[in-house]
């Protein structure tokens, strides 16, 4: 096994380690590269963040971007709940990538850098990042959709510098195609004219999650409670892939 095969394989059996995480591999300029970037550079948007330095600075000679995908299963909503500026679940995967990069220098020799979650803080498209890396396909709800998950799956990544090996993008899967649109049917806001997905609209419901704000179980450093927002999964738990067998009925 060549030594950039060999990292991959490690760096894989690793992060398996971690439960209820997937990862995958990807070239940095192919994720530059993709169409979202290209689509953004047409609306006065930035096709490659080193023309508009981001807030938080790239890592040099950074070639690889390491994709970590985490469950975020309907039976654990908590996970997704917004609370004090962030999730539960992002905050597992900050834990590790933060690990992740101590691992890499220490077992690869390898500088490893964990990016922020938003791009206008430094970090890239997650979405784009996920396909291109081989976790999954972006489906009808406008969500990647993962073979085992489906579109219940959040993203974090990391920039790599060093030798190492993309894993293959997903192919033969495309639950979408002969789908009854559960996912665009399920939008309290129908988000999906002509089957199209309309930001806007969704934002709309985003702003009533956020005004219909719940107090947590949790306080910040004063003794105030911090409020949750639940924010709306209604074409995400609508898709039948990933859901529980005894869940799969309601589809037939």
């Amino acid at each position: 096994m060549k030594r950039r095969q060999q990292h991959t394989f490690e760096i894989i059996e690793k992060i398996r380690e971690f439960p209820g995480v997937h990862t995958g591999i990807v070239e940095l300029d192919d994720v530059l590269n993709g169409l979202s970037y290209r689509a953004g550079s047409g609306n006065g948007g930035t096709t490659h963040l080193s023309e508009d330095r981001p807030p938080t600075p790239w890592l040099p000679h950074a070639r690889w971007v390491l994709v970590l995908g985490l469950h975020h299963s309907a039976d654990n909503p908590a996970l997704d709940w917004w609370e004090g500026g962030n999730t539960r679940g992002n905050r597992r995967l900050m834990d590790i990538t933060a690990f992740m990069e101590d691992w890499f220098f220490r077992e690869l020799g390898m500088k490893a850098q964990s990016l922020p979650y938003a791009m206008e803080h430094g970090g890239l498209l997650q979405k784009d990042a996920a396909v291109l890396s081989g976790i999954g396909i972006v489906g009808r709800n406008n969500l990647l959709v993962h073979p085992e998950w489906g579109p219940q799956i959040r993203f974090r990544s990391m920039l790599v510098a060093g030798d190492l090996e993309p894993t293959p993008s997903l192919e033969g899967f495309d639950p979408c195609r002969d789908c009854k649109r559960y996912c665009q049917k399920a939008c309290p806001q129908r988000a999906f004219p002509q089957g199209r997905y309309n930001r806007s609209r969704c934002m709309v419901q985003m702003q009533l999650d956020i005004d219909q704000a719940e107090p947590g179980d949790r306080t910040d450093r004063q003794g105030k409670v911090i409020p949750v927002t639940k924010y709306c999964r209604a074409c995400e738990l609508a898709c039948p892939v990933g859901l529980p067998e005894d869940h799969m009925k309601s589809f037939q």
